[in-house]
């Protein structure tokens, strides 16, 4: 599994859990896109699966989802740090 087309939003700030990237996942077989990341106030980041008029258009078990997260919210913080040391 690896996490591709990762596209970082401007965060928006603010007291409720903000989208923060969008992106897809890429499996052997398979890839999904439409996956979002949200920063939540307490500083930490959660995915959000694909959804299509507020449907989940993709489940899964607890294992997969903690690795998704693991790795979006790595891949999103590898991004910014690129851009931080851009910015020097």
């Amino acid at each position: 599994m690896q996490i591709v087309d990762l596209c970082p939003l401007h965060d928006p700030g603010g007291s409720t859990a903000r989208t923060v990237a969008h992106f897809a996942v890429s499996f052997p077989s398979m890839k999904l896109s439409g996956f979002r990341l949200r920063a939540r106030p307490n500083g930490t980041f959660i995915v959000a699966p694909p959804a299509i008029h507020g449907q989940r258009m993709a489940n899964f078990d607890a294992d997969l989802f903690r690795q998704i997260n693991v790795a979006a919210e790595a891949a999103y913080q590898q991004r910014l740090d690129a851009h931080d040391r851009a910015q020097r």
